[in-house]
This record gives C-alpha cells, structure tokens and sequence, in this order.
C-alpha cells in the first residue's frame, strides 16, 4: 500500500474544494470510443477495447499521468469488441468477455496483459456462459466476474480466477436480479455489484460479496436515480460512483460510499455534462475517465479527478527529506529526495496547473502565476506534497 505523507514546507496546507475538483486532460489517442474496459498497473492506466459507432476495435493504449501522453500498445488478440470487463492481479491485468456486434459475437475468453514485455497469453475460459457487460474486480490476489448478458438472458452466476493455477471456480450466485452494465468495486475486503439493467428495468441496489463466507448481502442503493452503463473506480480504498443513464435521462453526479457506515455522499458532479459507458482507472491518489457518450455523441476526452482537493493533515518527514529550496521561488524549485520521479503543481483552489518529470531535483516553474502553491513529488514508494511561494 502507497504511503501519503505531507509535509509544510512553508506554513499548513489549505484546504480546497472538499467534494474533489475535475481537471480535463489531453484527449484520448485511441480515438472516440465508448464501451471501454480500463485498468492501471504500475502507476500507468490502460484503456482496450471498444466501439466507435461502426466498428470495434482490440487496441490497448497506455496513459503516463507525468506526461499526460497515450501510448499504443499490443492489442487484444482474441479480437475486437465492446463491453469487456477488466481486473489487475499483481503486476499483470486481464481482460475478459464482450461482444462484438458487428459479427454478432459473446465471448468467455480471458487474457492477461503483461506490461514489461508489451505482450499478451492467453487463461483458462470463463466456464460460463460467453456475455458482456458483465463485473469483474480482485478481491486478494484473486480475480471475481459475474453478471453481464447475452441472448437476451441477464445473469446471476459469479466465478472466482485464481491465476497460480488458472483455474476458474464457480461461487454464490449474485443475490440481485440478473442484469448487464452494473459497476463493481470493493471495499474492506468485500467485492459489491450495483446499478445495470435487465428487461427495461434499471436499478440502483448494490450488493456486497464476502469471499470468505461466499455470500452475498444487501447494502445502502446509490441515491435516487436508477441507472445503467454508470462509471466507478476507487481511489485510497473508497469508491466513487456516477454518470449513467436511465430510460431516456443521463446523470452527471457522482458519489463516494462509506462502506464502514454504508452510506453514500455526493462528490462534486462530472463537469462536462452526462456522461456513460466510459473507462475508468485510478492511479495514486487521483482517478481518470476516459471516453464514453453523454445524450448522443461518442467522445475522445479525458478527465482527472482528485478526491478532496489539498489535504489538511501535516506529517513531519526525517531532516532532508521531501524539502524543496529555495522558497519563496523565481523560475525553478529543487526537491531533495532522490528518488523523485514524476511532479505536479496543485494551485490553491485545488487545479493541477504543471505536471513532468523531475530531472535532477529540478522542478521548472516557468508561467507559474504569482503566489502559494502545492508542490507535489512521487517516488517508487511515496508521494510527498509541501507549499510553496512563487513571488
């Protein structure tokens, strides 16, 4: 688990927008799709698959968040589709089942993706029905799918991967009524499933797995709104929720869940109106959206969002560490650890305003407006934060 330790440099943090702030990114390079599936490893997110109104694709693109740069990686072998579904196991990220609906395909199959060699092998098939739109999360180091579609049959069977032997179980049938394009997440260590639709009838019930009991139990609905096709990921081990469609009403809200008190609270709302069938993925302390359509469009754009602004808290690190000189600053700032990698400069109302690579400490300012600011660093194991003046 990453560490967050932040420090003042100059003064206490100040608190920004307490609901989280969304900045957009440089557009998707994979182009304008929906039905996506996303996932990260390694401080890297990954968006595959996919359909852009006449055709699928297999492509896989990577994300550096330093960068803000896409980058084409090996596609999907087992063929273009939309409405796969994705986990991370470790190092490695697997892709499974869709639907091609140009040649009127559901698929069963599962790959797994291996980052440092950009190359692709082929699991053991889902022993269930091929479908779509179905959940997959990891609980541990084991890998969960259930729900989805097909021939217009919507499913309750659930299955568990485990990947040192490749194997696929069979487990409790999910407790909700069978559907397709629900959202999954876990939390404390139970994997949920909620919201979808099946025969016209949207939902907004979530359920929660426990994998030791293999049970299934209700919990708290998502707020008032029935939807399908929502966006969910999680970042420090609190889920987010929002976006979705109903019949003919598209949402923009989003929500945090507590899963200690089973509730949810309203977070700020997705900024560029309605949004569904986007992927999502979530690297340290920030999530992204990637693609998707709103009412009609079918859209290429990306968004950031940073769940609670600038933190208030104030952690004391060993003399030497994560300092930042001179300060106040002119056109650069230098940070001491050595092992900084990858920066951002957070403005006080919570906007990430420049983000790179650290090369030798440095840190360039350049058009930075004049006053305090959050610097931010990431190494292999921590991210430190601290402000700064830029007279």
């Amino acid at each position: 688990m990453r560490t967050l330790l932040i420090i003042a440099a100059s003064g206490l943090l100040q608190t920004a927008i307490a609901q989280g702030t969304w900045n957009q990114l440089n557009d998707y390079s994979g182009g304008q799709r929906y039905a996506l599936t996303g996932f990260s490893i390694n401080g890297k997110g990954y968006a595959c698959t996919g359909f852009d109104g006449s055709q699928n694709t297999a492509a896989l693109w990577e994300y550096e968040p330093a960068t803000d740069v896409w980058t084409e990686k090996a596609p999907l072998p087992g063929g273009a589709r939309q409405y796969a579904s994705s986990f991370v196991i470790g190092d490695t990220g697997y892709v499974m089942c869709g639907w091609d609906n140009v040649n009127e395909i559901d698929y069963n199959d599962l790959w797994a993706y291996h980052p440092e060699t950009n190359s692709w092998e082929q699991k053991a098939d889902l022993p269930g029905p091929a479908r779509y739109a179905g959940v997959a999360f990891t609980i541990g180091d084991i890998g969960y799918f259930g729900t989805g579609a097909s021939n217009a049959t919507w499913r309750t069977d659930f299955y568990a991967y485990d990947p040192t032997t490749n194997t696929w179980s069979q487990k409790a049938d999910y407790m909700g009524a069978g559907r397709r394009w629900a959202v999954g997440f876990v939390a404390d260590g139970e994997g949920y499933i909620g919201t979808g639709e099946s025969s016209g009838t949207r939902y907004r019930d979530f359920y929660a797995y426990d994998p030791i009991s293999d049970s299934w139990e209700q919990r708290a609905s998502l707020g008032t709104n029935n939807r399908r096709q929502a966006i969910t990921f999680t970042i420090n081990g609190v889920p987010y929720v929002g976006g979705g469609v109903d019949f003919v009403e598209n949402w923009s809200d989003f929500n945090a869940y507590d899963a200690a008190t089973d509730s949810w609270s309203t977070v700020a709302p997705f900024p560029a109106g309605s949004r569904k069938n986007g992927a999502a993925f979530s690297i340290a302390d920030n999530a992204y959206v990637v693609g998707g359509n709103g009412q009609s469009p079918i859209i290429d754009d990306v968004w950031e969002f940073i769940p609670s602004g600038i933190n208030t808290s104030i952690a004391t690190l060993p003399d030497g560490t994560g300092q930042v000189y001179p300060n106040p600053a002119h056109d650069q700032i230098y940070v001491a650890d050595p092992d900084a990698r990858t920066f951002r400069i957070i403005s006080s109302d919570g906007h990430v305003v420049a983000r790179g690579a650290v090369l030798d400490g440095h840190i360039p300012l350049g058009a930075l407006a004049p006053g305090f600011h959050v610097w931010e660093v990431e190494g292999r194991n921590m991210t430190v934060r601290g402000r700064f003046l830029k007279e």
